[in-house]
């Protein structure tokens, strides 16, 4: 499956104009912090209320956003140590109608929980995969990206998401994350 690359700064303004509140996790989390690097979708993980939902569900429909037609189907499964590996199943005719007609329902937030293809590229919703909302912000930094201020993934949840499993293709991102994290260390010790 063949991704198109996100507009992050596209993807956060209408984010933002519809007042969702959300976490940017993952790559682009570490191009905000400073990694060098072009991030293959804008990974985001929003509050989980209701009303959040339908908000966010609202920028889906405009941006027109749809699960990528040839992307694998599979789901999620916590191993003993609670980490997360991805499940490969084998396409039905049932899953393959659900995927040209899904729809987000606000009240169920595993239906936002896909990486889509939109008219401002890749977004990849994760509820929890990565933790929480809840769980994620009041450790995020906030950062100003053109006209917009953000929440994004603190260093320290980052490394513990990209270390365990250490994938190779992390390997560089994470010796960037970790040299951050000493200046912001050193910094902080020095206010």
């Amino acid at each position: 499956m063949k991704r198109k690359k996100p507009d992050v700064e596209a993807l956060l303004e209408m984010l933002n104009e519809h007042e969702v509140e959300y976490v940017v996790t993952g790559s682009a989390a570490a191009m905000l912090h400073g990694v060098v690097l072009d991030p293959g979708d804008l990974d985001i993980t929003p509050a989980l209320h209701r009303d959040n939902l339908d908000r966010l569900r609202r920028v889906l429909e405009a941006i027109h956003a749809r699960q990528y037609e040839n992307a694998s189907f599979g789901h999620w499964e916590a191993t003993a140590a609670g980490e997360h590996r991805w499940v490969r199943e084998e396409a039905t005719p049932e899953n393959v109608a659900a995927r040209a007609s899904w729809t987000p329902n606000p009240q169920d937030s595993t239906t936002f929980d896909y990486l889509l293809d939109s008219d401002f590229g890749s977004i990849d919703i994760v509820p929890t995969i990565s933790g929480t909302y809840d769980e994620l912000a009041h450790r995020a930094v906030n950062v100003q990206t053109g006209r917009n201020s953000i929440l994004v993934e603190a260093v320290s949840d980052l490394l513990a998401t990209l270390t365990v499993p250490r994938r190779e293709k992390d390997a560089d991102r994470v010796r960037q994350l970790r040299r951050i994290q000493c200046r912001q260390e050193s910094a902080a010790r020095h206010v």
